[in-house]
């Protein structure tokens, strides 16, 4: 195997040797960026344009799998109800900066805040703000319908669940019965 390898290597001395393995291997990389399986910056870009609309139908869904398991009943109804939108934190430097003044009477200081974020390269070549987290934006209410909701027992088991699950108070929650007309 060794002998292979050196008569390989030995091979590769040669000029047109070394210009059909470089040709070769751009080749390579130039098929691989169109037969590749979705870029890693594609991932992260789906992960970070999450918005305030899927997180709510997100929770919705939730609490109405929650709210079935409960009654029983696949017939129900859940509206939330969302303070803000998702906000994101950037990775950031504060410099302070002061500068020492002196007048005719007095010594006085000025001093100046420069914030700048740091940025990272993206696989496109422009630069991007770093991502240190996601705000999630903050529940304001839930509203559910639901056969049985009219019943304390039920309401309270509802209550005491969709409360824990999403930390928030029971002031934020409304339970009510369907109408079965």
């Amino acid at each position: 195997m060794n002998e292979l390898n050196f008569k390989f290597l030995k091979s590769l001395k040669s000029p047109k040797a070394l210009v059909i393995a470089g040709l070769i291997g751009i080749a390579l990389i130039f098929i691989s960026s169109f037969f590749g399986s979705g870029s890693d910056s594609e991932k992260n870009e789906s992960k970070v344009g999450f918005s305030a609309e899927e997180y709510c139908l997100e929770l919705e869904t939730d609490i109405k799998k929650l709210v079935s398991e409960i009654t029983g009943s696949k017939n129900v109804s859940v509206v939330v109800t969302l303070e803000n939108s998702v906000s994101y934190s950037y990775a950031d430097i504060k410099e302070e900066i002061s500068s020492d003044k002196k007048g005719d009477t007095s010594a006085a200081t000025d001093t100046e805040l420069k914030e700048s974020y740091i940025t990272v390269k993206t696989a496109d070549g422009g630069e991007q703000a770093l991502l240190v987290t996601e705000n999630m934006p903050e529940i304001r209410g839930v509203a559910i319908v639901c056969e049985g909701g009219d019943s304390e027992l039920i309401k309270e088991k509802i209550l005491n669940t969709v409360t824990a699950a999403l930390n928030i108070t029971k002031k934020r929650v409304y339970i009510c019965g369907r109408n079965t007309r």
